[in-house]
């Protein structure tokens, strides 16, 4: 039955949208061809549906595609693209421009708004069936709430618009100005509650993917965390087209700790733990495993039916790779977020990067927080019953000659160490992307990325109720949402609770998930840690005699960051302006 919806959605997207048919297109408007034909069979209507929730940005490419999924990793400093003309790798170093807008970070998505709107009018005019109906609906409603919320936290203020325009009504109709910043918040807010009463708590499996009155709560737990941040760190600008008023951070704080305690107390959610034995391989399973009781809302992928992603054969180390791989680099600058499980602080001593202090780095990097083992591949991690190597080249004494050489290539030594890592793995920051990427996958090829993209889980639930906890003055039960998450992670517990204890933890438990970018412009901390940050990677010798490496810092990108106060909303750009002159542009621009 899958297949044949699957199939049916396929020919409903040729059908609208290919050239072939023009004749046809000629004779059947889209409009009537929506009405006549999409709601008078389930099938159809639920693959228009399908293609709404497709272009919906909550897909593993963060709305990117291709070689750009780690955009907003590269945006928040946790990582970069291999070639520097990627956007994660460019974008960073680039003061955004009304002109030129904001490249891969923009999302403007008012067609496919349209198409919701559309949807959720033309289904109420159909004969199907009431439940039928207010389901649907419902899951257009959550789209659509979603949408804005993209936006919003990128632009401020945005136009609301919630009815099906006509091309022929008047201007005054048509140029739909901006709303601010708090209306949009508060729409989302109001739309999250009402359809929460709606949709179920759960699927059969066959709807497994649609979300469930805790994915709406979930949404509304992020939004509400992210308006209470503008409220209570941001600036009311523009007459409130962005910003929030200050007076109000509380309410939206209690909003989003309603929303977060609503799911930790009620719903069937608990944090995985299938691996207690292994905190790593446990935690690395949290992204991966289909079958897991931690995740609330996920989008679906499904390789047999033909909706895959290239995550894994993007990141499967050089040496494990059958195409592009090693693409995603992470930065030193975030590998010293992570701490050592004994609790003393992650930063490696820079002065020992000397090139002759010598380092025992597999004991070395197995000492730290088991979410950076399960997050980023590092010299010698184990990998599909092999171990990945980093380094550029190899120091021995040659037991011909008895002097010392730097060797690159080939092997050396009776165990036939490699002289020099494989080039793809040590050229940028001398780590890789673990996170998310499947270990069953065997030289994965295009195509065969089948894991589920996690939009919503309890960890990020219990650190935004944490976060709210603290800031509406309880900072006894903020602790013990953080300490769940530290002894599932096998980290010692915390005795004290600080805003910047807070912060640090959501950035080690989230890392590489889309969230620390967002944060850091939320909590208006960005320019000071980004603005004029010359991140650092790790240049690797392996001295083959004492069986321990040299490390060389180097710099990890091309220049260093830019982000000044201006790009805590991104530009609404000249050519929107342009069509529509009754948008305001955003501060700075």
């Amino acid at each position: 039955m899958k297949k044949y919806i699957y199939f049916l959605y396929v020919l409903l997207l040729i059908f609208l949208s290919n050239s072939c048919v023009k004749d046809v297109l000629e004779k059947r408007p889209l409009d009537r061809i929506s009405g006549d034909l999409v709601y008078k069979d389930k099938s159809l209507t639920d693959a228009l549906l399908n293609d709404i929730y497709a272009r919906t940005q909550f897909q593993i490419k963060s709305g990117q595609a291709g070689y750009n999924m780690g955009l907003i990793a590269g945006m928040g400093a946790e990582s970069r693209a291999f070639g520097n003309w990627q956007a994660p790798s460019w974008l960073p170093l680039r003061i955004l421009d009304p002109a030129t807008g904001a490249n891969a970070l923009e999302y403007w998505p008012y067609d496919n708004i349209r198409a919701a709107n559309e949807f959720i009018k033309n289904i109420q005019q159909s004969d199907y069936d009431e439940d039928y109906i207010i389901q649907r609906t419902s899951e257009a409603r959550f789209l659509r709430a979603m949408m804005y919320f993209q936006m919003v936290r990128r632009y401020g203020g945005v136009p609301l618009v919630l009815i099906v325009l006509s091309p022929d009504a008047p201007d005054d109709s048509l140029f739909v100005p901006r709303n601010t910043e708090k209306e949009v918040y508060d729409f989302i807010a109001s739309e999250l509650d009402d359809i929460a009463t709606i949709l179920p708590e759960s699927y059969p499996t066959e709807d497994d993917g649609r979300p469930t009155r805790f994915a709406a709560l979930a949404l509304k737990s992020r939004a509400m965390l992210y308006a209470a941040s503008e409220a209570q760190f941001g600036t009311l600008q523009l007459n409130g087209l962005v910003g929030m008023p200050s007076n109000e951070a509380n309410n939206y704080w209690k909003e989003s700790y309603d929303a977060s305690l609503e799911i930790i107390d009620n719903g069937p959610f608990s944090l995985y733990n299938k691996y207690p034995d292994d905190k790593a391989e446990n935690f690395h399973q949290v992204l991966v495993d289909k079958d897991n009781s931690e995740v609330i809302f996920k989008e679906k992928y499904d390789a047999a039916l033909g909706k895959y992603h290239n995550w894994d054969y993007l990141c499967e180390p050089d040496g494990f790779r059958a195409g592009w791989g090693s693409n995603f680099n992470p930065f030193l600058d975030f590998v010293d977020l992570f701490e050592f499980t004994d609790g003393r602080s992650g930063v490696l001593d820079r002065s020992k990067m000397n090139q002759s202090t010598l380092w025992n780095l597999p004991d070395t990097f197995a000492l730290k927080d088991p979410r950076f083992r399960a997050s980023v591949f590092y010299p010698e991690s184990p990998w599909q019953g092999k171990v990945v190597y980093f380094h550029k080249n190899t120091i021995w004494t040659n037991p011909e000659t008895g002097q010392r050489e730097t060797v690159s290539s080939g092997t050396i030594g009776d165990d036939k160490w490699p002289a020099a890592a494989p080039a793809r793995n040590y050229k940028k920051t001398g780590f890789l992307v673990r996170k998310r990427v499947d270990e069953s996958l065997i030289k994965p090829i295009n195509g065969e990325g089948n894991t589920d993209f996690v939009v919503f889980r309890l960890g990020e639930i219990l650190l935004n109720a944490a976060e709210a906890a603290f800031y509406l003055g309880h900072p006894d039960e903020a602790l013990l949402y953080v300490n769940q998450i530290r002894e599932r992670a096998g980290m010692p517990e915390l005795t004290t609770i600080t805003e910047e204890i807070i912060r640090h933890e959501r950035r080690v438990e989230l890392a590489l998930e889309g969230h620390s970018y967002w944060d850091l412009r939320r909590w208006r901390i960005a320019q000071g840690l980004l603005d004029g940050l010359r991140t650092k990677g790790i240049q690797y010798t392996y001295d083959y005699d004492a069986k321990m490496y040299i490390l060389k810092l180097v710099n990890a990108e091309t220049a260093a960051r830019v982000f000044p106060e201006k790009h805590y909303y991104l530009p609404i750009g000249v050519q929107r302006i342009s069509d529509n002159p009754n948008l305001v542009e955003n501060p700075g621009y």
